[in-house]
């Protein structure tokens, strides 16, 4: 089914592309795609999940762990592996763990809001 939206929403902007360009004589010149994108967004209407962009656990793990390892490297984020979170209101902390169990050192911290996603809190503990 998303594979079909995806498709049709190609398809769409294909047609913009071909409509957006200024008829002159000579070859057609086809419009950026991003641009074609950009344009076609100006008065569309984001969706508002119920339980917001960051709905669970499993989200906000993937979230933080990507600017995680932005941040500190694939090298360091996974040796920290697995990441858990807790819900606090609207707020998803989610830390490393330490290996082995219990010693010395610290993880990643990441604070992302339940909402929207943004990243409101970040470091690593050592």
């Amino acid at each position: 089914m998303k594979i079909h939206k995806v498709v049709y929403a190609v398809m769409c902007l294909e047609v913009l592309l071909v409509q957006a360009i200024p008829q002159h004589p000579g070859p057609p010149q086809r419009l950026d795609i991003w641009k074609a994108m950009e344009i076609s967004l100006r008065k569309a209407q984001s969706v508002h999940p119920k339980g917001g962009f960051v709905p669970d656990e499993s989200t906000a793990v993937k979230i933080a762990e990507a600017v995680a390892i932005a941040e500190y490297g694939e090298k360091t984020i996974s040796k920290e592996r697995p990441f858990r979170a807790r819900l606090y209101g609207n707020i998803w902390l989610v830390i490393g763990t330490l290996h082995p169990e219990g010693a010395y050192g610290g993880t990643a911290v990441v604070k992302l809001s339940r909402d929207d996603g943004k990243i409101v809190f970040m470091m690593h503990q050592y």
